[in-house]
């Protein structure tokens, strides 16, 4: 199989930081980081404007990588109440699920995916819960949700 030398775009966990050339597979490239917009594929042209370039990229990174810790900032002293229906002796209907949270972050103009956030176990009973969030860029946060029953208009 071929290698491929790409320019990474952003930092990619155990591979490079924004800025680095490095060679993966180019099945890789294709079929992941060029779609996915993470690289650019590493010609002549590209490595010449790479170091260009290059203090840019840093630049860019570092900004994100700020945005993304003043989120977590704001991530942990949150406590985000999740109404959910309940039954006879406060029973839940089901768990709440990433999903769920994420629709409610998104309500408050906090965008996550919900692949980001992380349930050690099915949440199914009311009160308290602290889950993790994993932000990207080596970046981690607390979020503390708190599952209150729905009330009824």
């Amino acid at each position: 199989m071929g290698k491929t030398n790409v320019i990474l775009k952003q930092h990619i966990e155990n591979l490079g930081d924004a800025g680095d050339l490095v060679s993966v597979s180019a099945g890789y490239a294709r079929n992941y980081l060029l779609p996915q917009q993470l690289c650019v594929l590493a010609g002549k042209a590209e490595i010449a404007a790479l170091e260009v370039h290059k203090e840019k990229i840093r630049k860019a990174a570092m900004k994100e990588k700020e945005r993304l810790q003043t989120l977590a900032q704001r991530l942990s002293e949150l406590v985000l109440p999740v109404p959910v229906k309940v039954g006879q002796n406060d029973k839940i209907f089901g768990s709440v699920t990433s999903m769920h949270i994420a629709d409610l972050l998104a309500s408050q103009q906090i965008v996550l995916d919900k692949k980001q956030i992380h349930i050690e176990s099915p949440l199914r009973e009311l009160g308290e819960h602290t889950l993790s969030v994993n932000l990207g860029h080596g970046i981690h946060s607390s979020l503390k949700i708190q599952i209150v029953p729905e009330t009824i208009h």
